[in-house]
């Protein structure tokens, strides 16, 4: 049942050899973005009609050109949706003007800085803030992909408003805005449902919600349920407290003590709704199950001596603290 799951994160070195840790976090890194990248990417190539991967999208979309056919594409598709929508709905007005870019243009060129520049000076116009904007360095050099990903993402949530479909995660995030204004969720243990028969036909307005919900429960179901655990359980905790993982109702998850949304994407990566943005439930559990923490801290590949119980603040060594310490500065 693994084998649709994203791989799993090796436990981490310790620090008798920075370099490897380093390298060990790269890769850490790279790994928690790779659902975002495959899911961005089947994107690209539905709407670009092109081959892109996960593998070679930074490689794909260096030269600024893609990026620029991309902004084209969508323009065209805002102006021809932008009459269906209403009023309200979006405050930005569409350019309506061909994006100058060079697709002969080589990696790492200024041709290439040039192209992007072009671009982000169009998703600036649609809507996108500046904060989710990237430098023309970091798709060009490869720098800083995430921000790549991340720039993308906050295009697509425009491309919704205009009835354009937009990348899973953001389908994924309609989702559970829907649930959230919805109020099936507190009527979902089973003493409700023997009550209510009279209720359904009362209240018009829940019934048109649970089919939506339904079309998209792939991504909450049975699979999920076993993917969540299968991942809770690997590697097995014996702690005397165990950290909490446990299904409150379908795509809602307790973990520790907080209330999650967790759903599947594409069947294969079990992603957590944290913040505004995403993260994989592996790396989610990496970061505050304190049994995985205390595994990061693993010193020569020996397992700590204190991990046959439950885990303590006071227990943790100088050099644990650093690895978990250096695992949180990290993150941008």
């Amino acid at each position: 049942m693994c084998s649709f799951l994203s791989p799993k994160q090796p436990s981490g070195p310790g620090l008798t050899d920075m370099q490897q840790y380093q390298q060990w976090l790269a890769s850490r890194h790279e790994a928690s973005l790779l659902p975002m990248k495959e899911d961005l990417a089947l994107w690209l190539t539905n709407i670009l009609g092109l081959e892109i991967t996960a593998e070679s999208f930074m490689d794909c979309l260096d030269n600024g050109f893609l990026l620029c056919q991309l902004a084209e594409t969508l323009q065209k598709k805002f102006g021809q949706n932008d009459g269906e929508l209403p009023a309200c709905g979006n405050s930005k007005s569409i350019p309506c003007r061909r994006i100058p870019c060079r697709q002969s243009a080589p990696s790492g060129s200024f041709f290439a800085r040039d192209n992007t520049a072009n671009f982000l000076t169009w998703c600036r116009k649609v809507g996108v803030g500046e904060t989710c904007l990237f430098e023309s360095e970091d798709l060009v050099l490869h720098k800083q992909p995430r921000e790549v990903c991340l720039c993308l993402l906050e295009l697509g949530r425009i491309a919704s408003r205009y009835n354009v479909e937009p990348p899973g995660l953001i389908q994924l995030e309609k989702e559970i805005e829907q649930e959230e204004k919805s109020p099936p969720p507190p009527p979902s243990p089973v003493s409700p449902a023997q009550a209510p028969p009279p209720s359904p036909p009362t209240s018009p307005s829940p019934s048109p919600t649970p089919p939506k919900v339904s079309s998209c429960k792939k991504s909450t179901g049975k699979l999920l349920d076993e993917a969540v655990r299968h991942i809770a359980d690997d590697p097995p905790c014996r702690c005397l407290n165990k950290f909490c993982v446990e299904r409150q109702s379908q795509g809602r998850y307790r973990v520790g003590e907080k209330m999650l949304f967790i759903r599947m994407l594409h069947n294969r990566h079990v992603m957590v709704r944290v913040g505004g943005g995403w993260e994989t439930f592996e790396s989610y559990l990496l970061k505050h199950d304190p049994c995985r923490m205390l595994q990061v801290s693993r010193v020569e590949g020996k397992p700590s001596p204190i991990s046959s119980k439950s885990p303590n603040i006071k227990d943790l060594s100088p050099d644990s603290y650093l690895v978990v310490a250096a695992h949180y500065r990290s993150k941008k």
